[in-house]
């Protein structure tokens, strides 16, 4: 059956291709989303056998009529190829069905950023007087100060952190590794936070003596931490964001990766190259990180209409 299969195939995104949770949780959504579609179209379990190249595309319509975007439909269409890929490499079927199988055109859009007053704003309004406080003010530093993903913050762990120079060790998508510098803002941020809950002074974790304390700490031991000293979850990281972008900003993106965002975008207005942004977010194509030359030229442009007398 198309369940049991799934199983398997979601072993094989976790253990050879080395996806993220986020990437296997998606994937095992559409997947799980298609299947019920076929079970309600055949009126029993569906087997792999049974879909069709018709069959997709009866299921891809469904989405259409029931008003999904574009990307979204793109996502499924994705999803749904790799799962056939494998049960093809795996000799489970004789035909993929979803050869021939196109994805709608998406329209690029331009990433959504707040502006430097709004971050500045955002992070004078952060209580520091509670260990909540200075974690939620950790955080935001963090994302904004480094570009970091939400998944590469929530599996920095104490020992990832070398506050004395200013940098942080993530993991970023396909397991890859890359160090990233941190503002003084962030460092101060971040020893503020240890510095409370671990009941030391900060000079310890920025000093000299900061290194071999960070680094003898349980190497699982997690940077931000949420209930119970646990990792910090995906939810609690997003409301966080969205509690103090809220405030500051009115934006149709509130998520943690509207900070991301905002760090390329203010990097770029201020001159960096674009290959160094493109090597501190962990971008591996330089195209992805360009869509970010498209806002910075385009404020140029608003910049001049404004300001020269024969624009």
């Amino acid at each position: 059956m198309l369940r049991e299969l799934l199983k398997d195939y979601l072993l094989y995104l976790g253990l050879e291709k080395r996806k993220s949770e986020a990437t296997i949780r998606a994937y095992e959504s559409d997947i799980i989303q298609f299947v019920q579609f076929l079970e309600e179209q055949f009126g029993k379990k569906a087997e792999v056998n049974d879909v069709d190249y018709l069959s997709i595309r009866a299921f891809l319509g469904e989405l259409s009529r029931n008003g999904y975007l574009s990307r979204s439909i793109a996502r499924k269409v994705a999803s749904i190829k790799s799962f056939f890929s494998f049960c093809k490499k795996r000799g489970l079927i004789e035909a993929d069905p979803t050869i021939g199988l196109s994805s709608p055109k998406i329209g690029k859009s331009l990433p959504v950023f707040a502006t430097k007053e709004a971050v500045e704003t955002m992070m004078s309004i952060v209580p520091l007087d509670t260990e909540k406080g200075l974690r939620d003010r950790a955080v935001l530093e963090i994302l904004y100060g480094t570009g970091i993903r939400l998944a590469e913050l929530i599996g920095c762990n104490v020992s990832s952190c070398d506050l004395r120079r200013g940098l942080i060790k993530v993991v970023g998508k396909r397991n890859k590794e890359r160090i990233v510098p941190m503002g003084d803002s962030a460092v101060r941020a971040v020893a503020s936070y240890l510095a409370y809950r671990f009941g030391v002074s900060e000079d310890v974790l920025t000093g000299g003596d900061g290194i071999p304390f960070l680094a003898e700490k349980d190497e699982t031991q997690p940077l931000i931490t949420g209930r119970a000293g646990r990792r910090i979850s995906r939810r609690t990281v997003q409301r966080i964001v969205r509690k103090y972008l809220e405030k500051t900003s009115i934006l149709s993106k509130m998520s943690p990766h509207v900070l991301r965002h905002t760090f390329a975008t203010h990097l770029l207005d201020a001159g960096a190259d674009l290959r160094a942004v493109q090597e501190l977010l962990g971008h591996v194509n330089l195209s992805t990180t360009q869509i970010y030359t498209h806002i910075t030229s385009r404020r140029l442009r608003e910049v001049y209409d404004k300001a020269h007398p024969r624009a």
